[in-house]
């Protein structure tokens, strides 16, 4: 993780937020949809961080719908996650 903390161009300052998200996953030619929710800890200008039971992994695509603005939808990719116990902590970069 410190790697991605140096590799940063924004600095992230703390967030807390509930995140209702969906990740986009692809299985031999099917493209599903799963529901998942997690808590935000950490933003920039370009990504966020994220606290969540799912089993993210760097490559996963997510989306969300913006809390402030009906209509407008959020997507990231994960850029790396490590699993703590039974919670997943991810960085996620903005596409």
């Amino acid at each position: 993780m410190d790697n991605y903390q140096t590799e940063r161009r924004y600095t992230r300052e703390p967030y807390n937020s509930v995140l209702e998200f969906t990740v986009l996953l692809t299985q031999a030619t099917e493209l599903k949809r799963i529901a998942a929710r997690g808590e935000t800890v950490d933003k920039s200008p370009a990504g966020i961080g994220l606290l969540t039971d799912f089993p993210l992994e760097a490559g996963h695509v997510l989306e969300w719908d913006d809390q402030h603005t009906k209509g407008n939808l959020h997507i990231a990719l994960v850029k790396w996650a490590l699993q703590i116990e039974n919670s997943y902590r991810a960085g996620l970069v903005f596409i």
